[in-house]
């Protein structure tokens, strides 16, 4: 577990981006964009998420975020978008394994933002701060075969291909698809695509 989890860098900067923790405030906002992205999120927010009714159920969800935080458990950035403020979806990084180091990375971003190149510099800014913040060792990422958007985030990141899961994850219609594993190492880096806003 990272020292000082409760000091970490709760802000990171992109072109385009800023990257920083949900606080209480931004509850309302927090609802918004889950009740209008609700059913296109639906493959990737927990089901507390899902079932968030108002805007104190959103505040509750903020402060045990920012308690898992504290506890070096789960790091959850939200994005905002720099020339209008709006939030644009999210980025993680969960299920650390301190004793390697390890940690996974996801990410989505709202219905309006998709095919903006967004994902790519929000995870970008986030291995970057895994590697550089947390001084893991890898960063693990897994999507659906079926999520072509994703894979390409992946590989033009960096990650390799490491196994696949047949069968292994249910759609929110019930069909039943395989699930890729990605790995990439520290020692893969590239510290020069971290500042690139392609997607």
């Amino acid at each position: 577990m990272p020292s000082q989890s409760p000091g970490l860098n709760t802000q990171v900067e992109t072109a385009r981006l800023w990257l920083r923790t949900y606080q209480p405030e931004d509850a309302a906002l927090y609802l918004q964009v889950v009740q209008e992205n609700r059913e296109h999120l639906a493959e990737f927010l927990p089901k507390k998420v899902q079932a968030l009714q108002n805007e104190a159920d959103a505040e509750a969800w903020i402060r045990w975020l920012n308690g898992e935080w504290e506890q070096g458990s789960l790091f959850v950035f939200g994005l905002w978008e720099k020339t209008s403020g709006r939030c644009v979806g999210e980025t993680y990084l969960a299920n650390p394994d301190w004793d390697v180091p390890c940690i996974e990375l996801g990410y989505f971003l709202v219905q309006t933002t998709t095919g903006q190149g967004y994902a790519a510099e929000a995870a970008r800014a986030a291995l970057g701060w895994a590697f550089e913040t947390l001084h893991v060792s890898r960063v693990d990422l897994q999507c659906r075969a079926d999520n072509l958007p994703s894979q390409r985030v992946a590989e033009r990141l960096g990650f390799r291909l490491e196994g696949c899961q047949r069968l292994r994850h249910r759609k929110h219609d019930g069909a039943l698809v395989d699930r890729l594993w990605y790995g990439l190492l520290g020692a893969d880096w590239m510290p020069d695509l971290r500042n690139s806003s392609s997607d």
